[in-house]
C-alpha cells in the first residue's frame, strides 16, 4: 500500500515538474504576394532634402506576412516592396523628368506591452538630363509600456 502511495506521488511531482501540455491557438498567419502592381501618385523626389512635387508611377512586385497570436496579442508582420518607377515634374516642365528603381522594407512586432516598427526605403533615379540621386532613409519607433515613444529618422545621400 505504502509503495503504491508512494508510486502516485512520484508520479504526480513528476507531471509537475514538467508540466501540462499546452494547448494554446496556434498563430494565424497569412502571406499576400502581388506582382506588377502600378501605383500612380505626387510626391516629392525621394530625397533627403524635399524638392519640387512629381507625378509618379511605380510598377512594384510586393510580399507582406503576418504572424498573429491572437490569444496572446502578440503579431510579427513584414513587408517587402521592390520595383521601378517613372517621374514627370508637376509645376515646372523645365525641370528634368526621372526613372530608376525602389526598394521599401517594413516590419513591425506588437507582444501586448511594447511595440516596435522599422522602414528602409531605397531609391536610386537617373533623370532625363543625365542627373542621378540615390536616396537611403531608415524609420524606426519603440512604444514603451507606460505609452511613451522613442523614434528616429536618417536619411542619407
Amino acid at each position: 500500500m505504502i509503495r503504491r502511495l508512494l508510486a502516485v506521488l512520484l508520479a504526480t511531482g513528476l507531471l509537475l515538474l514538467i508540466g501540462a501540455p499546452a494547448y494554446a491557438e496556434p498563430p494565424v498567419i497569412t502571406t499576400t504576394v502581388e506582382k506588377n502592381v502600378v501605383e500612380n501618385f505626387v510626391d516629392f523626389l525621394p530625397t533627403c532634402e524635399g524638392g519640387p512635387e512629381y507625378t509618379f508611377t511605380a510598377t512594384s512586385n510586393l510580399v507582406s506576412h503576418d504572424t498573429v497570436f491572437i490569444e496572446e496579442g502578440r503579431s510579427h508582420v513584414t513587408f517587402t516592396q521592390t520595383g521601378t518607377f517613372v517621374a514627370e515634374p508637376v509645376d515646372d516642365p523645365n525641370l528634368p523628368s526621372f526613372t530608376g528603381t525602389f526598394t521599401i522594407l517594413n516590419g513591425s512586432n506588437l507582444n501586448g506591452q511594447t511595440e516596435t516598427g522599422r522602414t528602409t526605403i531605397t531609391v536610386h533615379g537617373v533623370g532625363s538630363d543625365g542627373s542621378t540621386f540615390k536616396s537611403h532613409r531608415q524609420e524606426h519607433f519603440n512604444v514603451r509600456p507606460d505609452g511613451s515613444v522613442n523614434e528616429f529618422f536618417d536619411c542619407h545621400e
